[in-house]
């Protein structure tokens, strides 16, 4: 028995199966991570561009009680994000953001939190794309919120507004200053502090190798704005520099690795084409 549903769905990957299928995971609104087969679709009218990677459609699916796949009935294209193919860089970020997805995002639960941030990132890239506004500090400063907002959605809250020793607030200092982020407890010193132990190495996994991670006040700030601002206007409220941005990132992806289920070390394939 199965009972035929709707979602909709933004494409993550899709790959052919035996000669005519296709096995299609999507990240969906109501239902989370889920994977279908789509039979007949390769070489078939019926899907047109459906199932295209980033591809965000309508699906009429059903499951049946015991099976691995949804069986993916039909589907009808709400926005194919075809911006995204313009820019080498921009869709290579675009596939990083589906990688995250498909390494974080929960089977078959609802994440609605996660399906709103990530197709409006895609949304955002597809903008830049179509301005032709492909500047390398906006793109990684884009991907340091989709990361900082996945944080948040985990429950790994950082303390950011104030060092965790004096409680001195993040603006007091200029955006040279350099602060010491504490990985275990996702907070701050400032230099004044740096004596300050909010952990121990006893905290820590074995084989992990960063306690705390010296970055600018201007790349911590931008940690905050990446957190409390929508992604789209990320591009426009950004301030750190390149470089400190580059510093942000590896303590975000510090964070991911203590902090965060599901996510370790491997290397984001899309992450080589942006210079990380």
């Amino acid at each position: 028995m199965s009972a035929s549903f709707e979602d909709l769905a933004i494409v993550l990957r899709a790959v052919p199966y035996e000669e005519r299928h296709r096995i299609v995971t999507a990240l969906t609104e109501h239902h989370g991570k889920i994977t279908g087969m789509a039979k007949n679709a390769i070489q078939s009218r019926r899907f047109g561009g459906c199932l295209e990677t980033f591809t965000a459609s309508i699906w009429k699916m059903s499951e049946r009680l015991g099976a691995e796949l949804f069986h993916v009935e039909e589907a009808t294209i709400k926005r194919d994000f075809v911006g995204l193919r313009k820019n080498f860089e921009i869709l290579a970020l675009a596939s990083v953001f589906n990688e995250l997805m498909l390494r974080l995002a929960p089977e078959r639960e609802p994440c609605l939190d996660l399906f709103k941030l990530h197709s409006n990132a895609l949304a955002s890239l597809e903008e830049m794309s179509e301005k032709n506004e492909v500047d390398p500090r906006v793109l990684l400063g884009t991907l340091n919120s989709y990361l900082a907002k996945i944080l948040q959605w985990n429950g790994t809250q950082p303390q950011l507004l104030r060092c965790i020793g004096c409680a001195r607030g993040l603006l007091e200092f200029s955006p040279s200053t350099p602060l010491r982020c504490h990985i275990s407890v996702a907070c701050w010193t400032c230099p004044d502090c740096k004596d300050t132990k909010p952990d121990s190495p006893e905290d820590y996994a074995p084989g992990f190798q960063h306690r705390f991670f010296e970055a600018p006040q201007s790349a911590i700030g931008d940690f905050y704005l990446g957190l409390t601002t929508p992604i789209k206007k990320i591009p426009e409220t950004i301030q750190a520099t390149l470089d400190d941005q580059k510093v942000l990132f590896s303590l975000l992806i510090s964070l991911f690795t203590y902090h965060v289920p599901g996510f370790d070390r491997r290397e984001l394939a899309g992450l080589k084409f942006l210079g990380l």
